[in-house]
């Protein structure tokens, strides 16, 4: 039997793309079923309106599939594009099927022909890097296609039992906001503010945080805003669901958007965050920040501690040096598609 036929997804293939990843990551992860509207979603109707797939087809179904999201990012000020790695699978008896190293490889890449760095195939600016989180392949991802470790990412954590107490609520107000257009209004003012200390990392608008995060199909997300008490101009936004990441049962902080040197706006948003844990019966809040940077020292501050990674962060790079971005790389969870 002649091997699969390796190319760029083309309308139609979306049932048979569903239909091999619901048979691969509810059984393997534990994840829920998808179905159209999620894939229409993710890969037709993210902000920069891109569909990025490569896929295995063998007499007509999509046997393989390797795929990147496509998301403004800054670097320095400098806009750019990034491709954040998503829902590779085979068909376990077409691993093998082919030329060595095995048909994933080759399905990555060409997806790094297609869709990265200065001569990519596809007619406009190719990214400048990937990156993903793969811990299943991450052998096979490091020598067969050059992929290279940025950082660990270590867990921040805090217990809400035990006779916890709430970090206090300083001046201002904090609210939940259910609006899409308030959502809408009030990262963009936010990221106004925060977009000139980005060294490097995603654009966290407001179109980009409705799309992550109010128009999800799967996950009902919770928006948390704090206000001047004064003004009511917007001063810190975060974003929470309740759901599984390194222990079954969590509040998650996927999103964390103020500037990292006002401590009153992080002590209200974490105030806020710690409210709806309470009232949702999590045991414990979980977030994911880099080590390096401002918040990660200010959550242990405010009885937050560390523990072990779940995931690391990997990336191969037509551009920037993976020493460079260790330093400078701001990433949430919500840049991936684990939460």
């Amino acid at each position: 039997m002649k091997g699969p036929l390796i190319r760029p997804w083309a309308p139609g293939d979306e049932k048979s793309i569903l239909d091999g990843w619901n048979r691969i990551f509810p059984a393997q992860d534990g994840l829920v079923l998808r179905d159209l509207d999620w894939w229409n979603w993710q890969f037709r109707d993210n902000p920069l309106n891109r569909t990025e797939v490569v896929v295995a087809e063998q007499e007509g179904q999509v046997v393989g599939q390797y795929a990147c999201l496509p998301f403004a990012a800054l670097s320095e000020g400098e806009p750019m594009t990034i491709g954040c790695i998503v829902d590779a699978f085979v068909l376990p008896e077409f691993r093998r099927a082919g030329e060595r190293p095995g048909l994933i490889i080759h399905l990555a890449r060409r997806l790094q022909e297609l869709y990265c760095g200065p001569n990519a195939a596809q007619g406009h600016a190719g990214h400048a890097l990937l990156y993903g989180y793969p811990v299943p392949i991450w052998r096979i991802a490091q020598r067969y296609l050059g992929s290279e470790m940025v950082r660990d990412m270590d867990l921040l954590f805090r217990e809400l039992t035990g006779g916890f107490v709430p970090n206090p609520l300083p001046a201002g107000t904090v609210e939940e906001l259910t609006d899409e257009a308030e959502i809408r209004s009030v990262a963009d003012a936010l990221w106004a503010r925060i977009a000139p200390d980005m060294r490097f990392g995603l654009v966290r608008d407001g179109a980009w945080m409705c799309w992550r995060y109010a128009r999800h199909p799967g996950y009902h997300y919770r928006f948390l805003l704090v206000r001047d008490q004064g003004t009511r101009a917007p001063l810190g936004l975060a974003v929470y669901r309740r759901g599984s990441y390194a222990v079954p049962d969590a509040g998650i902080l996927c999103e964390f958007l103020c500037p990292s040197d006002e401590d009153d706006t992080i002590t209200a948003l974490l105030h806020g965050l710690e409210l709806f844990g309470l009232e949702e019966g999590v045991p414990v809040l979980v977030s994911v920040l880099p080590q390096n940077h401002p918040f990660f020292l200010a959550f242990q501050r405010k009885g937050f501690l560390v523990g072990p990674p779940s995931h690391f962060l990997v990336m191969n790079s037509s551009g920037p040096h993976v020493r460079w971005l260790r330093d400078r790389w701001f990433f949430t969870l919500g840049d991936s598609d684990l939460v």
